[in-house]
Formats: structure tokens, sequence, C-alpha cells
């Protein structure tokens, strides 16, 4: 990235989320989105490519969800090219983070950007969300576990909410279609024993209006047959 791009970065994240970036974390951005930029040449990684926007729509937008990130352990599921999970690693060095996706080729990518910007404690998983969610060594283990552009909410939770231990929070960035997905969500919500504690909206400017965070808390365990088999949850959600 050129030093504008880095210098808006750094200025809209000190703007918008009160965080100062270091040297090393503005490096790191810069060779994740000259990595993005090069990889998406090859495989379809994201429709956004421009720096400017870049900067924006995914470092900014990933970083929202800072201020509720919970506890050591972070699942983001569908990572695709890493958003949120590697803008969140960069500035929680000390967390462990594990990156889920259904595609191999992402995971290449990834695994590439965590070398070369000299990522730790952060590992990469080829699963089907159902899966992962139903392997005992994951299940109720992770305290936080976050999602962006990844399906509908009520298909989300089930994704993820039997991943969580009880007390933990799914973090769903969302757009404009946040209040709607909500009121969709309250069978599911009681079925994966979850409820919504609070709904955050943002407009992060330059073309990154109506913005939405919705933090679930997990209050009890869910129910063993949850997540239900792959492909299930999107064709019938609960």
């Amino acid at each position: 990235m050129l030093p504008e791009h880095l210098i808006l970065l750094r200025d809209l994240v000190l703007k918008k989320l009160e965080y100062s970036l270091t040297d090393s974390q503005l490096q790191q951005f810069s060779l994740y989105a000259d990595l993005l930029m090069d990889w998406n040449q090859k495989i379809n990684l994201t429709s956004i490519v421009e720096p400017r926007e870049i900067v924006v729509k995914h470092f900014l937008d990933s970083l929202t969800l800072m201020p509720w990130i919970n506890g050591d352990k972070v699942a983001d599921i569908g990572t695709g090219a890493g958003f949120p999970g590697i803008p969140l690693k960069i500035v929680y060095p000390d967390k462990n983070f594990v990156l889920i996706d259904s595609l191999a080729k992402r995971l290449d990518f990834l695994n590439v950007v965590i070398q070369k910007i000299d990522l730790n404690k952060i590992e990469t998983i080829h699963s089907r969300a159902e899966d992962f969610g139903r392997n005992n060594q994951y299940r109720s283990s992770f305290d936080t576990v976050v999602s962006r552009a990844v399906a509908k909410l009520p298909v989300l939770l089930e994704y993820s909410i039997p991943l969580l231990r009880v007390g933990g929070v799914f973090l769903a960035a969302k757009g404009s279609q946040g209040d709607e997905e909500v009121a969709e969500s309250g069978n599911a919500l009681s079925l994966l024993g979850a409820e919504i504690k609070d709904i955050c909206k943002l407009n992060l400017g330059e073309g990154a209006d109506n913005r939405a965070i919705i933090i679930i808390e997990k209050i009890k365990p869910t129910p063993s047959i949850y997540p239900r088999k792959p492909g299930t949850p999107a064709k019938k959600p609960l």
C-alpha cells in the first residue's frame, strides 16, 4: 500500500475506534493488502480491490468488532479472505485465533498471509461450518465467535452458537438489513441457548455507512442436535 493509504488507515482507526495502530501493525496491514491484491488476480477473494476501499470496507470494518472481543479464544466462521479475523489478530497478537472456511484455496492465501506478516497463535481450518460445530475438539470452547458477510443471522446463529462456551459472545457484522434479520432470529436464539445483548449501529463513511454489530451471548448449553447436517441450516433456517 502507498503511504497515503496507511495514513488513512491510521487516522480512521484513531478517529472511529479511538485505537492507535503501531508502525509495525500498519506495515502488517500494508503487506496484507498487497498480498490480497496480488492473489485476487489468481483466485476470487474479493470484489473490493481499490486500496482506499480495502482500508475502509475491509480493514476498518473488521476492526469495529474490537470493543467486544472477549477472552482468549476467537473463531472466525466463513473467514473468506481473512475478514474480520486477520485484522483483529493484528491488533490482538496474544489471543488465539482460528479461521474457518470451506474453500481450500482461500486458506492457501491466508496461510501465506500468516507467514508473511509474521502472525503467531493462529490457525486455519478447512471445514464446513456445520462440521466444525460438531467437532468435539472445538465445540463449546471459544470465548468469542465472529462472522462477516456469510449468511443471514438465523443461519449464522446455528453455525456459531454451538462453538461458544456458556457466557461467550457471538459478534455478527451486518449492514442495513440487521434489524430485519434480528426480527427473524427469535426461534433460533431460543433453540440454541442465546440472547441478543445489544445492537451497535455505525456509520464509517467512505461508502461504508449503515453498519450494525449484533452482540449475542450464549446463556445455556446448545442441544447436541445443532448444528444440523451440512446444507440444512441454509435450506431450513431455525
